[in-house]
């Protein structure tokens, strides 16, 4: 996972699919988490968080958007796609 909020930032903003599946975005506004490429409206970085996993936004307490839908959707690197609350995320 990116530990620096700025890049993840940035990737959201860019709707970058290349992070797909590398972090969770969690909106604490709507209590919602998605994918980095989502096409919502991107909220503030002071109401977001970056989490490792879906699950681990669902542990705190947050819902999986139904427009990205980031636990249905596989993730594919390497020739391996695995939904991501299956464990798809680069590591």
């Amino acid at each position: 996972m990116h530990t620096d909020r700025e890049a993840c930032y940035r990737a959201v903003k860019s709707r970058d699919r290349r992070f797909d599946g590398r972090f969770i975005t969690a909106v604490h506004t709507t209590g919602i988490y998605c994918r980095p490429s989502c096409p919502a409206r991107t909220p503030a970085l002071a109401n977001v968080s970056f989490l490792p996993t879906a699950a681990a936004a669902q542990a705190a307490g947050f819902r999986a958007c139904k427009r990205c839908l980031p636990d249905a959707t596989p993730v594919i690197r390497s020739g391996i796609s695995l939904p991501m609350s299956q464990g798809g995320r680069c590591v």
